[in-house]
Formats: C-alpha cells, structure tokens, sequence
C-alpha cells in the first residue's frame, strides 16, 4: 500500500477535457482516436542570449508539449517534457520522437510546444521560465487540408 499513494498523484495529474468539448466531440462524432508522431530534432533560439552571465553557466533548455482547447482556453491531458538540453551556438538540439492520441478530434484542439529555460536555485530546486511557444493545428474544418493517411506535416 506504500507505493499506492504514487499510483494516486500519477492518475491525479490527468487534467480532462471540459465537458463541453467532450459533449461537441460526440455529437459531431469526431471521438474515435486519432495518433500522431511528433519529431523533435533541432530548434534555433536567435531570440536568446548568447552571452552567459554570473549564475547563468548551468542553464539548460526543455521542451514542453501540451494539448489546449481554443475554445475553451483550457489545457488539458498531461504535459510531455523532454530532457534538458544545453544551447551551442544559438542551436538546442532534442532529437526526440513523441507518440501521443486524442479523441477530441474538434478544429480548436491545438499542441502547444512550450521552450523553457532551467536554471537551478540554491536550495537544488530548478527556476522554469517559458522563453517561447508556438501552437500546431491538429484538426480543421476545411476538408482539403485534412491530411491523409500517412501525411507529414
């Protein structure tokens, strides 16, 4: 029953959909689950500073995917992180492959990658500060850019 507890925070973490969007997904019969592979290799960070400053030496970056319902300006499902990575020349690179599903297949569901910075503290925890996002459409309503099975985009 010790390790019980663990089981609890991890189920715990899930944050559904709202039920509203769950409720448009059944009525619009757009429920059956759909999966997607998402390549990360290599991001540029022109945007950031190259310039280490006193405390800054031990920063890495990190990126964090997350599904969002537009219309309901709600995050929900869990949030995928990769390894933290070192910047080199303006360049952080992940080379990491992400498998995940949704049966939320409505236009307002969108991924979005998040890139944060990790700085550590004094007393060993680590400092997150989002530096960057961008969102990618999964779904829309227009019929002639629904992907075909086996597309990339």
């Amino acid at each position: 029953m010790a390790d019980g507890w663990k089981e609890v925070v991890e189920r715990s973490r899930l944050v559904p959909p709202p039920r509203q969007t769950v409720r448009l997904a059944v009525e619009s019969h757009f429920t059956q689950s759909q999966g997607f592979q998402l390549s990360l290799s290599r991001l540029t960070a022109a945007h950031l500073p190259q310039e280490v400053s006193e405390g800054e030496q031990n920063v890495n970056y990190q990126l964090r995917v997350t599904l969002f319902d537009r219309n309901h300006q709600q995050f929900f499902g869990k949030t995928w992180k990769s390894r933290p990575q070192r910047m080199k020349n303006n360049k952080i690179s992940f080379n990491e492959v992400l498998y995940f599903h949704t049966s939320l297949r409505l236009p307002s569901t969108v991924v979005v990658l998040e890139l944060v910075s990790l700085s550590p503290r004094p007393d060993g925890s680590q400092h997150a500060l989002g530096r960057g996002f961008t969102l990618l459409e999964l779904f829309t309503n227009r019929p002639e850019a629904q992907a075909a099975d086996g597309d990339r985009r």
